[in-house]
């Protein structure tokens, strides 16, 4: 009898030890550490296969360089074609137009599905909205004051990899889509209301930590990346063009419930 007992007793620290260092899974239907756990069975049998999610942080500042352009009408090319500088020091088809921009917050949310593509994926589909304040920017060498806003609001479609963490999941991966950027203020009292579109891409990564079956908490970082954006005044008579792909910083906290 103690004999069995001893054996019992074995079998039963060897199951538990086994839960304990297993990384892959944690009770009998899933995987602690999945965002929203990954179920044991194969994925046709899984109790969950998709999830929303919803997100909210801070976006970091960066410098723009644009290419300002007046509308050159016929007296303008007459007196000033493209490439005169003369007497105004610059060209007014050409005029370097520099601000850095501060810091912002960024919301989002959407839909994605599960996969056992690389031993555990996920795709998503996403709406995502950002936005930071320009209070100065140079001028062709001068100093100007400023009071706008860039918004931009973007649909995108990810790409996850989940990596195992221990308890949690890190993961990282990207996404492409679609980016509308709003410029929404003044430049030294001159007006913009403008808004360009463009192809937008951007880097993911995280880590996530699961607070019940069904629900996961996460943060994460994203790099995202606009297409080269034209703003024009209100009154249509000058524009500026990004020179560089615009880019963007975001730490984001958010959550998960899977379906």
């Amino acid at each position: 009898m103690e004999k069995r007992n001893i054996t019992i007793t074995c079998l039963a620290l060897t199951s538990a030890l086994l839960a304990i260092v297993s990384p892959a899974s944690a009770g009998n239907t899933f995987r602690f550490s999945s965002k929203s756990p990954i179920p044991k069975t194969p994925i046709s049998a899984a109790p969950f296969r998709g999830y929303v999610f919803g997100y909210g942080g801070f976006t970091y500042g960066s410098s723009w360089n644009n290419n300002g352009a007046f509308d050159l009408d016929q007296a303008w090319m007459k007196h000033c074609p493209p490439g005169y500088s003369g007497h105004y020091g610059f060209d007014p088809s050409a005029i370097p137009m520099d601000w850095d921009v501060d810091g912002g917050w960024s919301l989002g949310g959407g839909i994605g599905r599960y996969s056992g593509l690389f031993g555990g994926s996920r795709f998503e589909l996403e709406g995502t909205y950002l936005t930071n304040g320009v209070d100065s920017l140079q001028y062709a060498g001068f100093e100007l004051p400023a009071d706008f806003n860039l918004s931009t609001k973007a649909v995108m479609v990810n790409y996850l990899k989940e990596v195992p963490f221990g308890s949690a999941t890190g993961y990282f991966g990207g996404g492409i889509g679609w980016a509308w950027t709003t410029m929404d203020g003044d430049i030294d009292t001159i007006e913009y209301g403008s808004t360009d579109s463009g192809f937008a891409w951007q880097l993911i990564a995280g880590i996530d930590f699961p607070i019940t079956e069904r629900l996961a908490l996460f943060t994460q970082y994203r790099f995202l990346v606009l297409d080269e954006p034209t703003f024009t005044t209100d009154f249509g008579d000058f524009s500026n063009t990004a020179e560089d792909n615009p880019t963007s910083h975001s730490v984001l906290v958010g959550a998960r419930v899977s379906f």
